[in-house]
């Protein structure tokens, strides 16, 4: 972060700091109204404490009245190989200042400082409009890696017809800062790994699969969970699936969670054919893949209670480009036959 934060990437933006707060807020509040997921945000001192911690860093063009006319936020948590991009707002009833070449500029020299330090850029873009998606491929370099269903509740976007309190289903996107490591990657046999195998040629990795026969067993042993992560406003909770054992939980499913995602190790086969069934079994189903530099790559599995909800929710998602609407018409298709 703070190699981040040695220069502004371009001409006309520049690093918020804690007197920037009040204009982060007015444009929250322009573009969402109060249904921002993130309702601490709009509390005077919410993102401050984001930024003092380095959880946040945070990214702006101002005008000269010193109105924040468009931000975008970088995550950070220490130890892992990767950042997540979010909390992409422009100002709807104003134009920005800069043009193509200025983006196409600002995100060259990010990109290129964030290969330094970690392999990988994940975002959840927003599937109410296109433009943001757009954005993502066009400038920030990323690629589908999956989607989430339901991803938020409630948000009014003002300014985007669409976007009027509906659910959104993110599409998980990633950026690939620097060779991801050559190893192979396994995956289930079957119509769910031949949908997996297709994210992964998009990224040129098609190469490294290797699919596995899955193993479906009476299974007399609770699974064995670590947590990866818990995004309290969102309800969303991520947690990998280590193995079995007797002192394993019996039901894989969070109580708490509104979204929940358990991670499956893709690195070794036996893995791989023994977690599929039993989380598919649990009513778990592939929603994407998570790449890493140091620690296997994973696969992603979303608990969908309906899947025929689930199926007509993801059909109304606004998608831009052949290749996102083959990636969402492909877990359509895989989840009507869970149905």
């Amino acid at each position: 972060m703070d190699d981040l934060r040695a220069a502004n990437p371009s001409e006309h933006t520049r690093w918020l700091a804690e007197p920037d707060e009040p204009a982060f807020r007015e444009l929250l509040h322009a573009r969402y109204a109060e249904t921002y997921s993130y309702p601490f945000l709009y509390e005077p001192g919410g993102a401050v404490r984001l930024w003092r911690d380095g959880a946040l860093l945070s990214l702006g063009e101002f005008d000269a009245r010193g109105a924040l006319l468009w931000h975008t936020g970088l995550w950070s948590k220490p130890g892992r190989d990767s950042l997540d991009s979010g909390l992409s707002v422009a100002l709807p009833s104003r134009r920005t200042i800069m043009g193509r070449a200025e983006h196409e500029a600002l995100w060259g020299s990010l990109l290129e400082r964030l290969g330094r330090w970690v392999g990988f850029l994940h975002q959840n873009t927003s599937t109410l409009h296109v433009m943001a998606q757009r954005y993502a491929s066009r400038f920030m370099r990323a690629r589908p890696m999956g989607l989430v269903v339901n991803y938020t509740r409630g948000e009014t976007v003002i300014g985007v017809e669409e976007g009027s309190g509906v659910p959104m289903q993110a599409l998980a996107m990633t950026t690939v800062l620097a060779p991801p490591p050559p190893r192979r990657r396994y995956l289930p046999e079957g119509p769910w790994g031949e949908w997996l195998a297709s994210i992964l040629a998009g990224v040129g990795l098609a190469e490294s699969v290797a699919f596995t026969p899955l193993e479906r067993r009476a299974w007399r042993e609770g699974a064995v969970l670590r947590p990866l992560d818990w995004n309290a406003s969102l309800r969303l909770e991520r947690r990998g699936l280590v193995g079995f054992s007797a002192e394993g939980t019996p039901a894989l499913t969070s109580e708490r969670a509104r979204v929940d995602l358990i991670h499956l190790p893709m690195g070794e086969p036996q893995r791989v054919a023994e977690g599929t069934p039993v989380l598919l079994a649990a009513g778990f189903l592939p929603t994407g893949i998570r790449l890493h530099q140091r620690e296997p790559d994973e696969l992603v599995f979303q608990y969908v209670a309906d899947p025929r909800a689930a199926c007509e929710v993801v059909s109304r998602a606004r998608l831009d480009g052949a290749r996102v609407r083959e990636l969402f018409a492909g877990w359509r298709e895989r989840c009507a036959r869970t149905s």
